[in-house]
């Protein structure tokens, strides 16, 4: 029964035809910005790990299946058993190759410019607006060839004037760090 289905090349054609389909919707939706057709990233719960299975990754096995059966039947004259494991073959290629290729592009990714307030600690900063006494002003500080404007508190319980250097020595809560005078 098998053999029959697959010596009318149907299931091939089925193949090609809908994996040729589903990557020209998928490579619209990416040209266009008509939805992230990238489903390697979930939210980071999968962060780490290597997914296998992907809508990029069938629709390359169904399209690399479907081509090169029709291929190994017309082009070659080979029987089903050989076309059928050629097919295979080419077609877990085809979705090993996409799962690569996605989890190395994930690796590209970078934070960009996103601040985070630990890497201003052990830097030299200015006060921008003045600290009070028991208070809470701000402090200009350059990371990553950006400057940043974060809110400070003085360690000790003196008043710190506009344009004075400090020393950012840590972390205070998420927007506010501890500075102490640079004499």
């Amino acid at each position: 029964m098998l053999n029959d289905l697959l010596a009318k090349d149907s299931v091939y054609w089925f193949c090609a035809l809908s994996g040729s389909g589903l990557f020209l919707i998928q490579s619209i939706f990416s040209l266009f910005g008509g939805g992230a057709v990238d489903d390697q990233d979930d939210g980071g719960e999968m962060d780490g790990k290597f997914k296998f299975l992907s809508k990029q990754a069938i629709t390359g096995f169904l399209m690399m299946f479907g081509w090169v059966g029709l291929t190994c039947r017309k082009e070659f004259a080979l029987g089903a058993l050989a076309t059928i494991l050629i097919a295979l073959a080419c077609g877990i290629a085809a979705m090993l190759i996409s799962a690569l290729l996605f989890q190395g592009a994930k690796k590209l990714r970078s934070s960009g410019t996103v601040f985070r307030i630990e890497d201003a600690v052990g830097r030299e900063a200015t006060i921008y607006q003045r600290i009070p006494k028991n208070g809470v002003g701000k402090v200009t500080v350059s990371v990553h060839n950006f400057t940043h404007e974060i809110d400070a508190i003085s360690h000790s319980s003196e008043d710190l004037p506009s344009f004075t250097s400090v020393h950012i020595i840590k972390k205070a809560d998420e927007k506010t760090v501890l500075v102490v005078p640079i004499k």
